[in-house]
């Protein structure tokens, strides 16, 4: 079970390269990505667990948990929530 620490979070990259709420195309690039959050630290403010966040790759560290890839991402890192 992965458990997030101070305010960094996990997300789970998104199988689409297209996100689409409203109206909105988001396109991902090499740099930015969308993901799905998988946990939160306890200080982090902002985002819940489920939320969509698009976020710059250059940012995140890649881990691979349970043969799952999985990205760790400081919350101040997070370019939008969706």
């Amino acid at each position: 079970m992965l458990r997030c620490v101070g305010k960094n979070i996990i997300v789970e990259l998104s199988d689409k390269n297209e996100y689409e709420k409203n109206g909105i195309i988001i396109k991902t690039t090499s740099s930015n990505l969308i993901g799905k959050v998988i946990c939160v630290g306890k200080d982090v403010i902002e985002i819940k667990q489920e939320d969509k966040v698009i976020y710059n790759e250059s940012y995140a560290r890649k881990i691979i948990y349970d043969s799952m890839e999985y990205f760790v991402l400081n919350e101040k890192d997070v370019l939008a929530i969706i």
